[in-house]
């Protein structure tokens, strides 16, 4: 209680005592301006990162589940072609997900399996696994512990589109074709796309990269996307008309402005005529996972790759979180540099601040010789001055922090206002690439209002361990 007392003495002005009080209001004010200057740096540059995270993964997901070769060269993907129910050829994982069709062949209507066709994996009672129901299983009891918020199967194939546009130059019409991707929207995607326009056609409706405008093409034009059935005797072309009914930014897309997306009904029928073997695993059909947060998708990819271990489906299906999507990887490590740069450069200010405080409470123990002295000799410990010098930058570390988060919470709430206002920052959208953050980041608070307090105590131990080496016999007789 009594070094509590006295530190409040240094800090709370009173007469005669006002030098050390401004003292201690200098160096608070500096710990403030550091605080503040630090957590609002840190979480804007956090939030640069997961808004970039958000527009790399908004397409692709923040995790995905792929089929392995093992899957298609499996019972469960080949007794496709054999059955009835699904017009003898591959289903997708949509549709056997929907299916209530039997995995077992039929003999009175199916054709009959070789004698070389691949054996089905069966359960405890012997019946053949439903490997893509058994999955969706797996995820719909994430879901239940809200680990998971969607996961929707998707599609990508290939094909050769050709699209027709006037040209205003030539004033006339050009033709654009091109070798593209196909990937299929659905609900979560599509809500990520632009607001459809209303078909003026019955033709597949199509979403277009923004490139494709400054080649001339508008809403509402129309192209045809051609495939080659290999799966016939023959090889037999294929033209499907289609209507241009938005454009998106394919600016952070892997492949993109050769990405197209179409429904998934269309893109699952082209799929299944071996439109495309894509050596990128990402860039093939799959489970797209949406997550809460998207930092929380290497976590719960581990556990999603030991429930599928535990069913005995591993090596049917792997697990990809965002980090090692291939045109993620070089973009994340930059990011992860550059936090720790800012947070070396937290650190270093920090530093310099804790410099100012061990600066300030010299000067405070140099001016309090006496009262050091009459401690002394009234029985104070070397313990008891420690205490007090040393938790006078505590306090003051504390408090200083205190009111630099007050500050920095202000702030990234009004920093949209802030950055629409002064000129010097035109362009900023694209920097933030999602939104503009406005709520402190976990890790800046972890960094410096841990740091801060702890540094000012450490700086604190400087002047405390100078006070203890003052002998009272010589104060007393120079006072």
């Amino acid at each position: 209680m009594f070094a509590l007392k006295t530190i409040f003495r240094y800090i709370i002005p009173k007469k005669g005592e006002i030098s050390s009080s401004l003292m201690s209001f200098i160096s608070l004010f500096i710990i403030t301006l550091v605080t503040w200057l630090s957590l609002v740096f840190l979480s804007i540059a956090d939030g640069i990162e997961k808004g970039w995270i958000y527009r790399l993964t908004s397409i692709h997901g923040p995790l995905k589940i792929l089929p392995t070769e093992n899957f298609h060269e499996s019972y469960y993907s080949k007794v496709d072609l054999y059955k009835y129910d699904s017009n003898y050829r591959t289903l997708s994982l949509k549709e056997k997900k929907l299916s209530a069709s039997p995995i077992e062949i039929n003999p009175l209507i199916d054709e009959e399996l070789p004698e070389d066709f691949p054996k089905p994996l069966l359960d405890v009672n012997g019946q053949p696994v439903d490997l893509v129901k058994n999955i969706f299983s797996i995820l719909d009891d994430l879901k239940k512990e809200h680990l998971v918020q969607q996961a929707e199967e998707y599609e990508i194939t290939g094909a050769m589109m050709r699209l027709k546009v006037f040209s205003e130059k030539q004033h006339g019409y050009n033709l654009i074709s091109q070798a593209s991707y196909i990937m299929s929207y659905d609900a979560t995607t599509l809500a990520l796309l632009p607001e459809p326009a209303t078909q003026r056609t019955a033709y597949i409706p199509l979403y277009l990269p923004m490139s494709f405008q400054q080649m001339g093409a508008k809403v509402h034009d129309v192209g045809q996307l051609t495939i080659y059935n290999g799966f016939s005797t023959a090889t037999i072309e294929e033209n499907n008309p289609f209507e241009v009914v938005g454009f998106y930014d394919a600016g952070t897309l892997q492949v993109g402005p050769k990405c197209l997306f179409a429904p998934y009904s269309f893109v699952s029928r082209l799929a299944s005529l071996g439109q495309m073997e894509s050596l990128d695993p990402i860039l093939t059909s799959g489970i797209r996972i949406q997550l809460q947060e998207s930092s929380s998708a290497p976590l719960l990819a581990t556990k999603i790759e030991k429930a599928l271990k535990t069913a005995g489906l591993d090596s049917y299906f792997t697990v990809i979180p965002y980090t090692e999507y291939g045109f993620v990887k070089d973009i994340l490590l930059s990011f992860q540099s550059d936090r720790l740069l800012y947070s070396l450069i937290a650190f270093i200010v920090l530093i310099v601040a804790a410099s100012n405080i061990v600066s300030v409470l010299l000067l405070i123990v140099y001016q309090s010789k006496k009262e050091i002295a009459l401690f002394t000799a009234l029985g104070a410990s070397p313990g008891s001055l420690k205490r007090i010098y040393a938790g006078l930058g505590l306090v003051l570390g504390s408090f200083g922090s205190l009111c630099g988060l007050g500050l920095a919470f202000i702030t990234m709430k009004k920093l949209p206002s802030i950055l629409h206002n002064l000129q010097i920052f035109h362009g900023y959208e694209n920097l933030f690439s999602h939104s503009i953050p406005t709520s402190l980041s976990p890790f800046s608070l972890t960094v410096v209002l841990i740091g801060t307090p702890l540094i000012a105590w450490i700086a604190g131990l400087i002047p405390a361990a100078k006070a203890t080496r003052y002998k009272p016999s010589e104060l007393l007789r120079s006072l």
